[in-house]
């Protein structure tokens, strides 16, 4: 009966999925809110379907925790899905519901993930979700009645460096960089939430203007960051903040001149850091030839392994439970997409990406909202920071580009990245809200009519 089920399920997880994925670009392409009504309704229902299909698969298969622990973590998963899809609309009516469903989406493939590969792990996972869920309920409230908060440019800026200069003085070397911090016996990533303050600063430096002035001074703290990241090693978080930056600076000065500028600086920087650190070299080399037999067991076996795993799944998938995903070092973490591939299948896979592009479209549509410069490059700068962790990791996970370290947003296990996350989501809600409410009623009387609205000022912008 278990192996039926879980059979079954594999293709029912790829219908579902793509049904979904469907539903999220249609929303794209739908104007009127009676339309996007709809829409929402059934994106919903694949939710809570695709969550009740994968927790009856980890019911009927799991053996590291009692029958009994299943149920309870299931119970309380959908309640919490049931709470943030039914309640969040009704206390702030404005807020993106294509956000707001492909958040829940996302968190509920990752919760039924991580349940697969250690209960322990996905039930951290919930209580940390929870947690930060109810925290972030304040943030749209707080961003669309204050102002204040725009005005901290050089506050973000110094904490910002404070906190990655404390990695470097009081973490651990892991792996070859310096990540973490502990603070209370908890383990901390500052640069997980330094990309926030970031973005901040840097819309503030160039809300005003872009002129070349504006540039140079934000050219050279944004430097300054990656630098420090650098010397810490943590490489894939200044590759994230190099080309968060690089696209702020083009939307608010529209010169595409810093986009090459900042391209060659960008290979000139990586052949730097080729010659310059070790562990660079053996993610180049294991990258190049993941499957030689003089690296195959050692600096490539993780890239290796993710590679016989994704290949092992197929289209279609092994089923949940009828693959071998532990096989993968850190698979929780930043091979996650790897564990997907392998259980769900190629077609899931590319469909969980769409998913992840429609959030990036979202993002930026929410910035394009913005009568406010600061508040667009804040869009911008989050939606290019969560695109590029994603193509980061999936990268890295089917060998498209060197492994990086990197975790996919909210599915991998990471305290630091599920909450920042989390965080990055709500602050998009909070500008989306804020976004609504510059219309004016005859706007959004024309959004009724389902006419695309564009301000005077995005007009001449774009």
């Amino acid at each position: 009966m278990e192996l039926f089920v879980t059979v079954i399920s594999k293709y029912l997880f790829v219908l579902l999925m793509l049904f979904y994925t469907w539903e999220s670009f249609s929303a794209l392409r739908h104007k009127q809110p009676e339309d996007k009504a709809g829409i929402f309704q059934r994106q919903n229902a694949a939710i809570f379907l695709t969550y009740l299909l994968g927790i009856t698969v980890v019911f009927l298969n799991q053996t590291d925790t009692s029958e009994l622990n299943v149920i309870i973590l299931g119970g309380v998963q959908l309640c919490y899905l049931i709470i943030v899809l039914g309640v969040f609309p009704i206390i702030y009516p404005n807020i993106n519901k294509a956000i707001l469903s492909n958040m829940c989406m996302l968190l509920t493939i990752g919760f039924i993930v991580l349940a697969r590969l250690g209960m322990e792990r996905s039930i951290m996972q919930f209580m940390i979700v929870s947690v930060m869920t109810i925290f972030s309920l304040m943030v749209p409230f707080f961003m669309s009645r204050f102002e204040w908060w725009k005005n901290l440019t050089w506050v973000y800026c110094f904490v910002g460096i404070g906190l990655l200069v404390a990695v470097i003085i009081l973490g651990p070397m892991i792996n070859g960089a310096r990540l973490y911090i502990t603070i209370g016996g908890v383990r901390i990533q500052p640069s997980e939430f330094v990309k926030i303050i970031f973005v901040f600063f840097i819309a503030a430096v160039l809300g005003e203007t872009a002129k070349l002035k504006q540039v140079f001074i934000s050219a050279i703290f944004a430097g300054l960051y990656v630098i420090i990241l650098v010397f810490s090693t943590d490489l894939g978080s200044a590759l994230i903040f190099f080309t968060m930056y690089l696209f702020m600076v083009y939307v608010a000065s529209r010169k595409s001149i810093y986009l090459f500028l900042g391209g060659g600086g960008m290979a000139v920087a990586s052949y730097i850091a080729y010659h310059l650190f070790g562990h660079v070299q053996v993610r180049v080399q294991a990258w190049q030839n993941p499957l030689a037999e003089e690296t195959v067991n050692g600096s490539s076996h993780q890239v290796a392994q993710s590679l016989f795993a994704l290949g092992s799944g197929g289209l279609s998938g092994t089923g949940l439970y009828q693959g071998f995903p532990k096989k993968v070092p850190l698979v929780e973490n930043d091979f996650i997409f790897s564990a997907i591939g392998e259980e769900f299948g190629a077609i899931f896979a590319g469909l969980l990406i769409l998913v992840c592009l429609s959030c990036f479209i979202e993002f930026l549509a929410t910035g394009m909202e913005q009568e406010s410069t600061f508040n667009r490059l804040v869009c911008v700068g989050l939606g290019v920071g969560y695109a590029i962790q994603v193509i980061l990791t999936v990268g890295g996970a089917i060998n498209m580009i060197p492994s990086t370290g990197v975790t996919l947003p909210l599915i991998s296990s990471g305290r630091s990245s599920i909450v920042s996350t989390l965080l990055v989501f709500s602050i998009i809600q909070g500008l989306a809200i804020v976004g609504s409410k510059k219309k004016t009623p005859k706007q959004r009387k024309k959004t009724m009519k389902g006419e695309r609205y564009v301000s005077t000022e995005l007009q001449e912008r774009y």
